[in-house]
């Protein structure tokens, strides 16, 4: 029999908010800063597959062979985009309130485990707080919060260690094959 579930925890960008096209706009605008070809979705991914963003997948070989530096250069720009974007743009995913609510009422405890770094976290939560849904949360582990992060099951297990939660009594919900490998591994 399978113990119940105490503990649901989530993942941030793509599962409560709707995030992913703000990274396909910030990617637009680095490209376009640094004087580069558009890239599509698609590639943007392919520089995205193992949860580590490769800048230089997505730059010309001529252009990054002849300026090494361009990958601090687009990291640069990005940090620099990022904040605003995010407070201006992101929005909490239908039905993200009303799911968290629910789970609350059952005596589940909900938790974020997100790769967003603390800093890059308060724009993020916005919607949640306008939502009347942050306070719904017993914890939050960001990038800085472990040495790994997924598919490592080190954020998923360091939020069950800070709630006392029992890793089998918890599941995490996420929309990436990371997220899920990273739920097997905890």
């Amino acid at each position: 029999m399978q113990p119940e579930t105490e503990l649901v925890m989530f993942d941030l960008d793509g599962t409560l908010i709707d995030s992913t096209w703000i990274y396909y706009e910030i990617v637009r605008v680095v490209m376009e800063r640094l004087e580069l070809p558009p890239v599509s979705e698609a590639e943007i991914r392919q520089a995205n597959r193992n949860g580590t963003f490769l800048w230089e997948k997505l730059f010309p070989t001529t252009a990054f062979g002849s300026r090494p530096e361009l990958k601090d250069e687009a990291w640069g720009i990005a940090r620099e985009i990022a904040p605003k974007m995010f407070e201006r743009r992101v929005k909490l995913l239908d039905g993200a309130a009303v799911t968290i609510k629910r789970l609350v009422k059952s005596g589940r405890r909900t938790a974020i485990v997100t790769s967003t770094p603390a800093a890059n976290l308060p724009a993020k939560l916005k919607p949640l707080a306008q939502a009347l849904i942050l306070d719904d949360f017993a914890e939050i582990i960001t990038a800085d919060d472990t040495a790994k992060q997924n598919p490592a099951p080190d954020p998923l297990l360091e939020c069950c260690r800070r709630l006392g939660s029992d890793p089998r009594r918890a599941v995490y919900v996420g929309d990436t094959r990371i997220d899920i490998r990273a739920g097997k591994a905890a």
